[in-house]
């Protein structure tokens, strides 16, 4: 099943959520993208934030190689399922997908302390936890 997580930035969420579902799965069949990146606190530096990249390596999980990539209509067509973890306004392409899934209650951390991006940390694994359990 390819998954496909989006947030903002492409940052936070979505990172870990892509990290997660491969690692619980065993599989690279998940992605990640954000609907903003230009105008987030990275701006064009497309590394994974430290605190994030801190949050994950302390449950096992290395995302600094990772980069930040600006969702396309083309990633959507090519999953099964899109999870959408932000509020900021969605393109058309994405809101009329019969594949969209809304984790609205996956806060974003940016600009938070490590404690909270623990809790979104853990939040997001219990929500992709759940949804590898649905698909199966």
């Amino acid at each position: 099943m390819k998954v496909l997580f989006v947030c903002r930035a492409n940052a936070g969420r979505s990172q870990m959520a892509e990290a997660f579902y491969n690692s619980i799965t065993g599989t690279h069949d998940a992605v990640s993208a954000g609907v903003d990146l230009a105008n987030s606190v990275k701006g064009d530096d497309l590394s994974v934030p430290p605190l994030v990249v801190a949050v994950m390596q302390e449950v096992g999980l290395d995302v600094s190689s990772n980069r930040r990539k600006w969702l396309t209509k083309e990633m959507v067509e090519a999953a099964d399922k899109v999870i959408v973890m932000t509020d900021y306004p969605l393109l058309d392409y994405l809101v009329e997908s019969p594949k969209l899934i809304r984790w609205d209650e996956v806060p974003d951390a940016v600009r938070t302390p490590i404690e909270f991006h623990r809790e979104v940390r853990n939040l997001v694994k219990k929500k992709v936890e759940q949804l590898i359990s649905e698909l199966e």
